[in-house]
């Protein structure tokens, strides 16, 4: 599959930042709903914070039930325009401020 454009892979990391900032932070699920369609998002939420926890070599244990020791909201979603196009896509470990580059955009 061809790449993008430097212009086109750039635009589409912004939203991509804001897709998984929603997912994770504004869902309904966040707000306690996980009655909703597809449970507010919960598991798309889930599977980003397994994801990041997995970009930052940090442990992760998947499971509902494990969503407390491995919170998603742990993580924000940075678009750096200043970097190239295939590492605009930055992960934030809001616990310790670390940054890292998404490893499943490029």
């Amino acid at each position: 599959m061809p790449k993008h454009e430097p212009e086109i892979r750039r635009a589409k990391g912004r939203g991509f930042v804001a897709w998984c900032n929603t997912a994770v932070h504004d869902a309904p699920w966040v707000k306690g709903d996980t009655k909703s369609a597809g449970s507010g998002g919960l598991y798309l939420a889930l599977e980003l914070a397994e994801q990041a926890h997995q970009a930052h070599a940090l442990p992760y244990e998947q499971g509902l039930s494990k969503m407390s020791l491995y919170d998603p909201q742990r993580f924000t979603w940075v678009y750096d325009e200043a970097g190239e196009a295939n590492n605009c896509v930055k992960v934030r470990d809001d616990r310790t401020g670390r940054v890292v580059i998404w490893p499943f955009w490029s």
